[in-house]
């Protein structure tokens, strides 16, 4: 059973002809080709602070992506505050945590959805340590597993300066995108998040600059 995406929430399913959706796809365009050596193949979406759209953004990346015919797979491993259940109405149940912890195979867990080619991998039961699970051994192999069965894999992180779990994914993934929340994102906050993924040695591929205004509508990027 395919579970319904919920387009008003999405600008790339509800108005796919915006500006803002031809970001999308420019964004989409510059991961395929900012390195033709390396295959931007599992992408992290993190941010330096909640509140800066990082989860919707990470939404309509995968929309984008698998309107191009790839079959394209978006984790939800924001393991303290899952929010892709807005968009995913299905993606509140079993999930990501369920499958490393073994109570439930990855393919019980992924969620087909109304978008061809789009699968989506909930949070699914917030453990009391979701770094430690993170970090796990099980969670690369999982990593490892789902490249092999998706074209394109994106994941939203939790912010980097709240909790180290995107530091962690950041060293598993082949690139990881930075948002920044435009009158919002304090300077220094980005350079402290730059500077702890560049620790970690993190692939950063570039950052995306949220919510500046645009005169077209009020829903924006």
């Amino acid at each position: 059973m395919k579970t319904k995406v919920e387009p008003n929430k999405l600008i790339t399913l509800r108005n796919p002809r915006s500006p803002i959706s031809e970001q999308f796809r420019n964004i989409r365009t510059n991961l395929d080709f900012s390195n033709m050596n390396l295959a931007h193949q599992t992408i992290m979406i993190t941010s330096a602070d909640p509140a800066t759209g990082k989860s919707t953004i990470a939404a309509n990346l995968a929309v984008v992506c698998a309107n191009n015919g790839k079959k394209t797979l978006l984790i939800d491993a924001d393991l303290r505050k899952p929010s892709q259940s807005r968009y995913f109405p299905s993606a509140n149940g079993s999930g990501l945590t369920d499958e490393l912890i073994g109570r439930i195979p990855w393919t019980d867990s992924v969620i087909t959805t109304d978008i061809d080619n789009l699968f989506v991998l909930s949070a699914g039961t917030i453990p009391p340590s979701p770094a430690e699970l993170l970090a796990s051994p099980a969670f690369k192999a999982l990593l490892k597993t789902l490249s092999e069965n998706f074209d394109q894999i994106i994941i939203d992180t939790p912010p980097v300066l709240a909790v180290t779990d995107a530091q962690i994914i950041a060293t598993l993934v082949d690139g990881t995108l930075l948002v920044v929340r435009s009158k919002y994102t304090k300077v220094e906050n980005a350079k402290k998040t730059m500077s702890k993924l560049q620790t970690n040695h993190a692939n950063i591929i570039g950052c995306i600059l949220n919510q500046v205004k645009s005169k077209e509508e009020n829903y924006y990027y």
